[in-house]
């Protein structure tokens, strides 16, 4: 089975979003999106859903909301992304967002940090509006260039005997011999930041991802 990989684009303008977004768009179904505000992740980045619907001819894009209180905006977000993907910890609210989510268009997908136990997701795990679980390889989220943990591939192990038939996303640290451990281990979605962006052809490394 070919893995889904998603190149990840923080941006800090929509003109930054922009330009990487044309680079990858046609050899890629999905682009991550990177939203941080300062207080849930350290830095800050773009954050104007509306501008999303100024992009054309776009691949699939997944919002990817590293910021506190993530109710107050989702809905926003909701209108112009495909999938939004929020963390557990940033939230006192989150079975109200996901009841928000059961007749919406977009997806909606549950971030871990890495420390975050299953057991913070487990009661959500039937919902048949949950489309992805992502859980994070890195300590410090925010950056690209982080080191992956491989503690994480013992989570994902355990993730896939509880949901077997679910979609599992690894987001941060991956390069092509971790993606390898990942898989294995039965992610079937990756994140990828620097490995792309670093890449002297990315095009060609995005391929080597796929094909693993």
């Amino acid at each position: 089975m070919m893995l889904n990989i998603s190149p990840a684009i923080i941006p800090h303008s929509l003109s930054e979003l922009e330009e990487k977004m044309k680079i990858v768009a046609n050899d890629t179904d999905w682009v991550h999106v990177d939203i941080a505000d300062g207080v849930f992740a350290p830095n800050v980045t773009w954050n104007n859903p509306d501008d999303l619907e100024l992009i054309p001819g776009r691949a699939k894009i997944e919002v990817h909301l590293m910021t506190e209180k993530p109710e107050e905006n989702i809905t926003l977000w909701a209108q112009v992304a495909d999938r939004i993907i929020v963390h557990v910890e940033s939230t006192d609210k989150l079975g109200v967002i996901l009841n928000s989510f059961e007749h919406t268009v977009s997806q909606l997908g549950l971030a871990l940090l890495l420390d975050t136990p299953l057991s913070e997701i487990e009661d959500y795990l039937p919902l048949k509006h949950l489309n992805l679980i992502q859980l994070m390889g890195i300590k410090k989220i925010g950056h690209h260039g982080e080191v992956f943990d491989e503690s994480v591939l013992d989570k994902i192990t355990a993730l896939k005997k509880l949901w077997p038939e679910g979609l599992i996303q690894v987001d941060g640290g991956l390069n092509l011999d971790i993606a390898k451990k990942v898989k294995l281990a039965g992610a079937g979605s990756l994140v990828v930041g620097s490995s792309l962006w670093q890449a002297p052809d990315l095009k060609e490394e995005l391929n080597k991802f796929k094909n693993i």
